[in-house]
This record gives C-alpha cells, sequence and structure tokens, in this order.
C-alpha cells in the first residue's frame, strides 16, 4: 500500500484545516462576533503569537480592530495592533472582488514559510467574503445580494471541502466545478490554463464530454492584447452573453463554442494569472446573471489561492527531493573516497615493494655474498640505479617538483608523458592553459592525467598516446587517448589493475566537474574529464 509523503500529509493537514476554519466562519452572522471569531481562528491556524484583523479600510486608517495574542482574552493595544499590520511579517488584502475591505495580519518569532502565505492568503479570501456578507447585512441590502453572498459563502466552503478531498489538482478542479456548475445553474464549466507560452487550454471541468473538448482548440491570451480572452486574463474583464439581441456583438463566441450563453471571469490570485473560469449553457430561461459572475469569480479567486498552495508544496517536495538525492550522492562520494585513498595506498605500498624494495634487497644480497668481482659490482650499481630511477618516478607521480613553478603543470605533464618512450609508447601533447592557475587545481589536473596515462602505460599496450589540455565552459577539459586493446567499461571494476579509473572519477566529482570514458576490447580507450576553475 502507498505510503503518503510528509509533505502530502502536511499539504493534506493545511487544507482540512482550512476547510474546518471557512465552516465556522459562514456560521457567523454579526460582524463583530465574526471578527473575534478570526482572530481566534488565524492565531491556530498559523501558530502565530498574535494576530489582528483590520476591516473596512479609510484613509485615516481603519474603522473596526479586532486583535488577539495566543493564550490571552484580551484584544492588543491599538499601537501594538498597527505595529503588527505595518510589519513586514505575514499579512494578507481582504480582497472581494475588486473590493478592499481591509487586512488581516499575525506574527511570531519563528519565520513563515511559502505555504504559511497561501495558506494565509486563502483564509484571507475566505474572510473577506464572510466581511463583505456580514457588512451587507448589516446595511439591510436586498434578498437579492443576501442569497448571492449565501452562495459565495457556499463556494468558499465547497473549495476547502474539495481542496481537503482532492487527490489531484485536475481532481480538485472537477469537483469545484460540479459545484459551481450546480450554484450558477450551468450545464458546463471549465477551467481555462494558461501556459508559458500565453496559451489557454483546458485544465478540468464539469459536463464537458469529448465533443466539446474537441471544438476547444488553445486560445492566445497576450497581456498587451485586445481580445476576449486577454481581456479576461489580464484585464479582468467579466465577460457574460447569452443568444439574445442584447449581446449580438459576442455571438460568435457563442457559435464557436456551440453554447447559447456564457459568462467568464479571471481565474487568479493578486498578480498571478493563472487563466480564466467559464461556465456555459445556463439552465435558466433568463440565462447567467451579474451575481452568477461574482459568485463565479469568488470560485476563480479561491481556486487560484488553492492551487499556488498545492504548486508551492509540489516546489517543496521537489526540493527536499533535490536534496536527498544531493546529500545521498554526497555520502556515496566520501565512501567512495575513502576506498579509493586506501586503494591508492595500497597500490603505492605494491609499488614500492615490487619494484624498488625487491632490488635493494638483490643489491643487498650481492654485498652479504661478499662478491667484488667486477660483474658483481657493476650489478649492484644497475640495481641501484634502477632503485633510484623507480623511487624518482614514484615521487613524480606523486608530486613532480617542478609543478609549482608558472609553467610548471605543462612541464610536468609534458616529462610524464615523455616516460612513456620507455615502454615503447608515441605520445603527443597539446596544452592551452593559462600560467595562473592556482596550485591546487594545477595539482588535480596533473592527478588526473598520470593516472589517465599510467593506465595506458600499465594496461593498454598501445602503440600511441596522446594528451590534451584546454580550456572550455569555465573550466579545463582534459582528454587522453591510446590506441591500445581497451576493455569493457561496464566491467572496469572487475579488471585487474584498473582502480586508478575510480579515482578518475570520484576525483572530478569532488571537485565539482565530471568524469566520462569510452573503451571497447580492441578499440583503444578515450578518457574524457573536466575540472572547473571555480
Amino acid at each position: 500500500m502507498a505510503t503518503a509523503s510528509p509533505s502530502d500529509a502536511a499539504l493534506r493537514d493545511l487544507l482540512d484545516r482550512l476547510h474546518t476554519a471557512t465552516r465556522e466562519l459562514a456560521r457567523e452572522r454579526d460582524l463583530p462576533q465574526l471578527g473575534e471569531h478570526v482572530v481566534e481562528l488565524v492565531l491556530g491556524l498559523t501558530g502565530s503569537a498574535e494576530a489582528v484583523l483590520a476591516i473596512e479600510s479609510a484613509p485615516h486608517g481603519y474603522r473596526r480592530l479586532f486583535s488577539r495574542a495566543a493564550g490571552r482574552a484580551r484584544p492588543l493595544r491599538e499601537e501594538d495592533a498597527t505595529r503588527l499590520l505595518v510589519a513586514p511579517g505575514m499579512s494578507a488584502e481582504l480582497r472581494a472582488g475588486e473590493s478592499n475591505l481591509g487586512a488581516l495580519a499575525v506574527g511570531r518569532p519563528a519565520p513563515y514559510t511559502d505555504a504559511d502565505r497561501v495558506g494565509l492568503a486563502i483564509f484571507a479570501s475566505d474572510v473577506a467574503h464572510a466581511v463583505e456578507a456580514a457588512l451587507l447585512r448589516g446595511h439591510r441590502e436586498g434578498d437579492r445580494v443576501e442569497r448571492a453572498h449565501e452562495r459565495a459563502v457556499r463556494m468558499l466552503t465547497a473549495v476547502s471541502s474539495h481542496a481537503a478531498a482532492g487527490e489531484t489538482l485536475t481532481d480538485f478542479y472537477h469537483r469545484i466545478a460540479s459545484t459551481v456548475a450546480e450554484l450558477v445553474e450551468a450545464r458546463r464549466v471549465l477551467f481555462w490554463r494558461l501556459g508559458d507560452d500565453f496559451m489557454l487550454s483546458p485544465a478540468g471541468g464539469f459536463g464537458v464530454d469529448e465533443t466539446f473538448l474537441a471544438r476547444l482548440d488553445p486560445i492566445r491570451s497576450d497581456p498587451d492584447g485586445e481580445d476576449l480572452a486577454s481581456k479576461v486574463v489580464h484585464k479582468n474583464l467579466m465577460f457574460r452573453a447569452n443568444s439574445t439581441e442584447e449581446f449580438a456583438e459576442y455571438e460568435y463566441v457563442l457559435k464557436r463554442l456551440g453554447v447559447q450563453s456564457a459568462i467568464s471571469v479571471p481565474w487568479r490570485a493578486g498578480d498571478d494569472r493563472l487563466g480564466l473560469v467559464a461556465a456555459y449553457d445556463s439552465t435558466r430561461a433568463g440565462a447567467f446573471s451579474r451575481d452568477d459572475m461574482w459568485v463565479l469569480q469568488t470560485a476563480g479567486q479561491a481556486a487560484a489561492l488553492v492551487t499556488l498552495l498545492w504548486q508551492t508544496q509540489e516546489d517543496l517536495r521537489r526540493s527536499v527531493d533535490r536534496l536527498s538525492k544531493v546529500d545521498s550522492a554526497r555520502q556515496l562520494l566520501l565512501r567512495n573516497m575513502t576506498t579509493v585513498v586506501e586503494r591508492e595506498r595500497k597500490r603505492f605500498v605494491s609499488d614500492l615493494h615490487d619494484d624498488a624494495l625487491q632490488k635493494l634487497t638483490a643489491a643487498e644480497l650481492h654485498l652479504e655474498r661478499g662478491d667484488v668481482h667486477p660483474e658483481a659490482i657493476d650489478k649492484v650499481r644497475e640495481l641501484l640505479r634502477q632503485t633510484e630511477t623507480a623511487l624518482r618516478r614514484l615521487v613524480f607521480d606523486v608530486r613532480p617538483p617542478a609543478l609549482e613553478m608558472p609553467d610548471g603543470l605543462e612541464q610536468s605533464v609534458r616529462d610524464r608523458v615523455a616516460m612513456l618512450s620507455g615502454a615503447g609508447i608515441k605520445s603527443a601533447v597539446e596544452i592551452e592553459l593559462p600560467g595562473d592557475l592556482s596550485l591546487d587545481v594545477k595539482a588535480m589536473l596533473f592527478r588526473q592525467v598520470a593516472e589517465a596515462v599510467g593506465n595506458a602505460e600499465r594496461h593498454s599496450k598501445a602503440n600511441n598516446v596522446s594528451v590534451s589540455l584546454k580550456l572550455m565552459d569555465g573550466g579545463v577539459r582534459g582528454l587522453v587517448v591510446d590506441d591500445g586493446e581497451g576493455f569493457s567499461v561496464a566491467e572496469r571494476s572487475n579488471v585487474p589493475g584498473h582502480l586508478g579509473l575510480l579515482a578518475l572519477r570520484e576525483r572530478a566529482l569532488m571537485a565539482g566537474g565530471w568524469y566520462n570514458i569510452e573503451s571497447e576490447p580492441g578499440a583503444g580507450t578515450h578518457v574524457e574529464f573536466w575540472i572547473p576553475l571555480e
């Protein structure tokens, strides 16, 4: 059975708490009671220490302030509440349609996450519509407006409920579209999503079968466009049309969609434009009303905030996944580097024992026998000379003495490659590098070249080896190619003597670069690496 990730569980928990809070808001009919309840709910919802709700902004401040500190029944002092509203903490405007009804702000010592901010924005949207409904009730507006606001509150409650229940965003759009269709009495409701190329395409809806979708080609929507879709998405046009003569100028839109009536509103959260929401084919004789458009706008704003919350959670999940992979790779590199260091030490000791130490032992045996014949003395001299050469070679491979000079890298590489002649291998060197490389970079580049050349010298049975070092993409690209007998790269870890290839790879990766090797039996070997200069 699949197990939900911690980020999924956190998202579900937040959506559940938003749903519960919105349902509680819907029960409040009186503005003072609503204000007190809002600050109480937002403290628990955001885990904040202080909260303030400011209603109905005016030129000289706010008419009504509701505030609370966690664990206290008394409100904040007015200056403290005002400070919280203007502080660079976490706040959200109370917007219902194009109306700004005030602000909701919270504060705490710990920083807020992006998910916290989107969650507050969603709750603030719900609060704005609940406040507007309470204000209208206080102003004793007509029954029609009262019913419209009741439908809007039902819409908000449904949005939070569907957000908590939906498995995916597409599933959420289907659920919310179904509720919208019920509230505005439409046969079809569709969310049109704005893509990176400024094209609108269906994202999910209700009552839209394959036949209907086949008529919906992607629509261009440009911020500077004067077409209908561009005006709705980017210029907040509220579109409404039916087949009567009053809307004759929009008859082409209805014919293209194959519907009798339509309304559409921006699908947005603040300045974030997601697309548009549309309802088609009203089941009422009088077609869609302005109140229906207001309900649709409420749905679009609330659904946009949920979408942003979902996307924020997805971004967080991807970041956590990337960090987990990076940490795993780092751990693997550290383990591999430890293994490589131990193998390098073992190989160093093996080379010292199999070459220089054996020659010294042979010379010692000649001396112990007291053999002073000229031939024996010449043999001892030759053994000591070979020992000196082997030790110098070993020291050179570990740290060439010329490396610290300005042109020391090129000279050291050429000296190392020239040693191939002793094995009967012809060589070619091409180096195009600046002279101001750091000692660390020069040492790493030399070790990479020496490792690759050493492998070719010991195992390839090559006739020719070429070495190249050149600047590329802010780093140094190294290339070592031989025409030897090659080997199977997939089995390189099982090929005796090829342990140096692991060091080549791990050294490049630890430096922030990359490494690649290509080889096949009978086709030679191509070793390539890149080391960054910064």
